[in-house]
């Protein structure tokens, strides 16, 4: 770098500490603020080192010097002036010459304002910022003084929303709308928006209007801890910010928080209390708001409208067209054609839930769907069953018999109806499979103190109550901490969310709209959709809530058995997933005011009769008549001493004959009129009975009952998933490095960058490419051909990327994660390896596969090891343990029975209990022969048996076949004999009554004897093999065996109980069987270096009698 180079080198990083955008020259954009353009044209092709331009027009200049010139010379300032003396036509100029002039070294700095007459140069310690500049020329540009915005600490969306909100504004706009996806930061984005209106431009007062409580509670607290200022103070500290809480705004307020109800009441002249009660106080009629001399129109001089998707209609729009001089700014993800034409469709960023997923800024969702027989299809509630029926206008309940079968459909259900068993089935399915099918990785114990956050969206009320009191009974938790429901009925809602972020003992919420927008809940892992939705922004703010991300730290705060966040499950009860969803329509007009029933009936009674109360009358008369029972109707009757669907078609006739007088008052007699209402006017019981109707019932069942139709993750999606995945892998295998590389699968090497590049190309194309999307996908739709990652370095490996592809292109069969294979591989070169290895070598070699395995090539040169001759040699080593030909993969595969799985723990499978236990039993653990014990194992793989059932000193239940055959062969039997031959034992356990068999199996040939152990393997069923050395005989369990790139069993991999249990593999010793021709073959301890030769003999399989 030359002393110019790094003189500008200081200069720029001045500039930008100021504030300026530096910029060469083919790069100036006239909209952007403050602008310092490298090597700016002069007159006669001479050029200044710096032009600075606010506005789009030239201020000053800077003329730079290495750090050896004096800028103070003479000759420096002289060269300075000129330039700006000589600014040519084509730049827009404030005044000529340019005002400021700078000289510098990058060392010195020197300034002088040439509109002086007095003007010289002095030293000054840093570059004026922008808005110091605009004080000293006086412009009158409202955003002159705005510094160039710093993408650090921000998203690229958020950089993005604020740029352009200032150019809007710049250009002239008023309102400008920004559509960020939730989880984005949208009030973070406006607290900066804020701070630097505030702070840089005559904007004094900002208003941050929300539509609930809890929001604006929130917004509170972040702009307490906003401190992405000037040096670095929370904003609270530099501005007044306060949150509507009484009917008077203290004086020096610069930010005001408030639900756009209670500033409308505010406005009103209403006394306005702190409380929750305005979040739903929507007026029906039209209002008029007048001048407030408490809160002039031109108060504030920016409002900013969170969720204004939902909160600049009807009367709301009153509140932002009060404050006619401010400029708006809309905040949303999910904006309606009516939001965009308020904000005159100046959409400045438009950030989709889509975009951030891709970004890393979200996660996705996968959908597992839950049908039952209520829920798709309704039900009946059949004669003479009891249910309780509650009269809704009353609220009195009682228990009846059901007089005559009625059926219900899935509409009526949770409203008329409920049926608390279609609850309870939905809510067991969810407990049953959270564990198993949702959050199954090994390394996630099953807690369920600890069940993942989980929230539910309820119908009503009602419901959501029914949910929590049988959510209980599920779950086992009675107290009332572990479900709660969070409603506007509940209490202290904020307090409650803020509970459900941060308690461990609060897993379920169950809700109906209140957390259904805005709230943020980052350690939510699970939504369940118990009511359906139609509306496509309502569905997308409910989903929404499962979508931020979180630390993996913060999240085992909440949730300890958690170990990350990648993505979040929408259990989907109702079919929510399944259907198209509508943009609602909203009309700018003020709501209409519509009496209620009871006040249609008290104002006829009174004589207050005119046409549309009548019509409305004979409306619902018919609505009601249609609605109820034979024995309702005849109730009617009785009360009234006349026939609902008579007295509405008397009405209607009335109308239709134009026998009626018009109506003018309550003054005169209206004769016929009240005539045509008198059977309900004359009759306070009447009209109290038709009210009872009108607000219906709600039969509860006790308890009903329901059926599953199905569960599962969509096979369409999965299949759609991967589906697309192929076709783009044979689209792009010859655009992207890594693609073609796979495709043509020749050994070349496949680094780290570029897997990122297929990896960042995959999640533009779809947001569904993911390794983790498309690895669930593919298990899916092949479940005996993918292993799930039993750790999280298997889940998280980069490389799982070329295993995704190669099982796209149909290279393998079975898709493992390599990492896991390399570690298997690692193990079996040291059980070949005949050289010794210090621990020092054996550490590097691990290190370097473990590299490998989950990143993919690296070269000798990035082996920082000062042993070159070592390091070339362990990479060499690595590369063939991690089954790399120069890091692509090599073809053989392993294949391991299902039931087994190697976790931190060591080698597990479940047992007859459902329990993970240690499926390797030792000789000398317990003590018998090692046929006995390979039973054991096979057994317990099978999950014939427990744990406890092999504890010796746990005597059988010797009244039930298990006990009897236990005792037969731990007691009796298999612990005190020195061994047994295959036919013996098979006999022996044929004999005994417990449900399993023994095949025992004498294959002719080698040949024979290693298709059998791969037609069981290939079944999931271990073998028993009987093996011959020199000095004896001994039993091995057989689990696994290895194919190479022709299919050819190369290896049987063996659980031996004469050795240590496996730490690092799911075998213990393995059988070279690759040699052809041999009657005895290599055996190998994955502990030791010595080789044995062993003969293959007899063969016994255990299986349960009803094996199919």
């Amino acid at each position: 770098m030359t002393p110019e180079e790094k003189a500008r080198q200081k200069i720029d990083q001045w500039f930008s500490d100021a504030g300026w955008k530096v910029v060469n020259r083919d790069n100036y954009e006239p909209n952007c603020t403050a602008v310092a353009i490298r090597e700016g044209l002069l007159k006669g092709n001479l050029e200044a080192d710096y032009f600075l331009f606010i506005n789009g027009k030239a201020v000053g200049v800077l003329e730079a010097k290495r750090e050896e010139i004096d800028p103070f010379s003479n000759n420096v300032c002289e060269q300075a002036v000129l330039y700006a003396r000589n600014v040519p036509n084509i730049y827009q100029v404030y005044q000529k010459p340019l005002p400021f002039i700078f000289t510098s070294n990058g060392k010195d700095l020197y300034f002088c304002d040439f509109r002086k007459q007095d003007s010289c140069f002095k030293q000054i310690m840093t570059i004026p910022t922008p808005h110091e500049l605009v004080k000293l020329l006086g412009i009158n540009d409202y955003f002159a003084g705005l510094p160039t915005l710093r993408k650090k600490g921000l998203r690229d969306c958020q950089y993005e929303a604020v740029t352009e909100l200032e150019k809007s504004f710049r250009s002239g706009q008023n309102r400008a709308l920004m559509v960020l996806a939730t989880g984005a930061g949208k009030t973070y984005t406006a607290c900066l928006a804020a701070y630097r209106l505030l702070s840089y431009t005559p904007m004094r007062r900002v208003l941050f209007l929300v539509d609930r409580n809890n929001l604006g509670k929130q917004a509170e607290g972040e702009f307490g801890t906003f401190r992405l200022t000037e040096n670095g103070d929370a904003f609270n500290t530099i501005f007044t910010v306060n949150r509507l809480r009484s009917s008077s705004i203290p004086s020096d307020s610069n930010v005001v928080i408030s639900t756009i109800q209670r500033l409308f009441s505010f406005l009103k002249g209403d006394v306005i209390e702190d409380n929750d009660n305005d979040d739903d106080n929507d007026p029906t009629e039209e209002v008029v708001l007048p001048p407030n001399p408490n809160l002039p129109h031109d108060y504030f001089d920016l409002i900013i409208i969170d969720e204004c998707h939902r909160s600049i209609y009807g009367n709301w729009r009153k509140v932002l067209e009060y404050f006619d001089t401010a400029r708006l700014v809309g905040l949303t993800a999910t904006p309606i054609p009516e939001t965009m034409a308020f904000f005159n469709n100046n959409r400045i960023v438009n950030y989709t839930l889509e975009k951030s997923i891709v970004d890393g800024v979200n996660v996705d969702c996968r959908v597992y769907r839950i049908k039952t027989q209520v829920t798709e299809n309704g039900g009946a509630i059949l004669e003479g069953e009891k249910i309780k029926e509650e009269t809704r206008y009353t609220g009195d309940v009682k228990t009846i018999s059901n007089k005559e079968t009625k059926t219900y459909t899935n509409k009526e259900l949770n409203r008329s109806v409920i049926n608390p068993a279609q609850i309870k089935l939905i809510l067991s399915t969810y407990r049953d499979v959270v564990y198993t099918e949702l959050f199954n990785d090994p390394q996630r114990d099953a807690n369920f103190d600890y069940l993942p956050k989980t929230l539910i969206f309820a119908l009503n009320e009602t419901h959501a109550s029914n949910i929590v009191q049988i959510a209980k009974e599920v779950f086992g938790h009675t107290d009332d901490r572990f479900v709660q429901k969070i409603t506007y009925s509940a209490g202290d809602s904020n307090e409650l969310i803020r509970q459900f972020r941060n308690d461990k003992d609060f897993r379920i919420a169950v809700t109906c709209t209140l957390v259904a927008t805005g709230t943020d809940v980052k350690p939510l892992e699970v939504l369940i959709f118990m009511r359906d939705v139609e509306s496509l922004p309502l569905y997308i703010q409910m989903k929404g809530r499962g979508v931020r991300t979180i630390g993996d730290e913060q999240l085992r705060n909440v949730t300890p058995n958690a170990f990350s966040k990648d993505c979040f499950y929408l259990v989907d009860a109702v079919g929510v997933t399944e259907h198209e969803k509508t943009i609602p329509t909203i009309t700018d007009e003020p709501t209409t005011k519509i009496i209620t029933l009871k006040e249609l009936l008290e104002q006829i009674t009174h004589g207050y009769l005119p046409d549309e109360h009548l019509k409305r009358l004979a409306a619902t008369l018919s609505r009601i008549y249609n609605k109820a029972d034979n024995s309702q109707r005849t109730e009617f009757v009785r009360l009234a001493n006349d026939d609902m669907k008579e007295l509405a078609s008397r009405i209607y006739e009335a109308f239709e004959n134009n026998i009626l007088p018009p109506f003018i008052s309550t003054k005169e007699p209206n004769n016929e009129r009240k005539g045509l209402v008198a059977p309900l006017a004359n009759h306070a019981d009447a009209r109290r009975y038709l009210l009872i109707l009108a607000a219906g019932f709600v039969n509860t069942l006790m308890p009903g009952e329901d059926t599953l139709i199905s569960k599962g993750f969509s096979i369409e999606e999965a299949k759609s998933t991967t589906e697309a995945f192929e076709d783009f892998c044979k689209e792009h295998c010859d655009e992207i490095e890594a693609l073609r590389i796979i495709y043509n699968n020749e050994g070349e090497p496949i680094t780290y960058s570029m897997l990122k590049d297929l990896e960042n190309k995959l999640k533009m194309a779809n947001n569904h490419f993911t390794s983790k999307q498309l690895w669930n996908s593919y298990a899916i739709l092949n479940p005996n051909s993918v292993r799930r990652s039993s750790t999280k370095e298997e889940s998280d490996a980069l490389t799982n990327i070329i295993q995704l592809v190669r099982f796209a292109l149909h290279q393998i069969e079975r898709l493992d994660s390599v990492v896991s294979t390399s570690k298997q591989y690692f193990n079996l070169w040291l059980g070949q390896n005949q050289r010794e290895i210090t621990d020092k070598q054996r550490e590097v070699i691990s290190r370097i596969v473990d590299y490998i395995a989950s990143n993919g090539a690296c070269t000798i040169k990035e082996i920082r090891e000062d042993d070159a001759t070592q390091a070339a040699q362990s990479f060499t080593v690595s590369i063939h343990i991690c089954g790399f030909k120069k890091s692509s993969i090599i073809m053989a595969t392993i294949q391991i029975i299902d039931s087994i799985r190697l976790n931190r723990i060591g080698l597990q499978t479940k047992d007859a209990n459902g329990k993970w236990v240690n499926i390797h039993k030792q000789q000398g653990d317990l003590d018998g022969a090692c046929s006995i014990y390979s039973l054991i194992m096979a057994m317990l793989c099978q999950r014939m048996i427990e744990e406890q059932d092999i504890q010796l000193y746990k005597f059988p239940d010797r009244r039930t076949p298990k006990g009897k055959f236990l005792y037969h062969f731990f007691y009796e039997q298999g612990f005190v004999q020195n061994g047994y031959n295959y036919t013996a034992l098979a006999r022996e356990i044929n004999k005994q009554p417990f449900e399993i068999r023994a095949i025992h199996k004498r294959p002719r040939t080698n040949d024979d004897r290693i298709e059998l152990i791969e037609q069981f393997v290939d079944q999931n069923i271990p073998v028993i093999i009987s093996t011959e050395f020199n000095g004896g005989a001994h039993a091995l369990l057989a689990i696994g065996i290895e194919r190479d790139e022709e299919d050819i069993i190369t290896k049987i991999f063996c659980l031996d109980p004469g050795a240590p249990s496996p730490k690092v593999s799911s075998w213990n010793c393995f059988i070279d069987v690759s040699k052809e021709g041999k009657s005895q073959y290599p055996f190998y301890y994955v502990t030791e270096i010595n080789t044995y030769k062993v003969t293959l003999d007899d063969m016994l399989i255990i299986e349960h009698k009803n094996f199919d």
